[in-house]
């Protein structure tokens, strides 16, 4: 995307990490895998617990869900109501560009 020795300039990123480099802040954030329903399509994170996955029952044929591995995330804001702020991204794609590239592409 950008090559490493350059700064990247945008508001909101730098706002978000407080004067922290990006590598640190990104140590300290929630990611893993995003895993998907092969038959519904439901999303889930790989941390939440396999009975919170359940809940939620299969719209395909009332099936239980089968999921697979499908993006990876990371968690960038969590509010009362759960998760604000997430990034998917595939795995040639760095953690740093995918948070560079939200933040370069959120609107108000």
């Amino acid at each position: 995307m950008e090559e490493r020795n350059k700064a990247v300039r945008c508001k909101r990123l730098e706002q978000w990490l407080g004067g922290m480099p990006l590598e640190e802040k990104l140590k300290t954030l929630e990611h893993g895998k995003l895993l998907s329903c092969l038959f519904c399509g439901f999303t889930v994170y790989d941390k939440e617990d396999p009975e919170d996955r359940i809940k939620r029952k299969c719209v395909a044929g009332n099936r239980d869900h089968v999921f697979m591995e499908s993006w990876c995330y990371i968690i960038l804001k969590r509010g009362f109501s759960g998760t604000v702020d997430v990034v998917s991204y595939d795995p040639p794609e760095t953690p740093e560009d995918a948070v560079i590239r939200y933040f370069k592409n959120k609107r108000k």
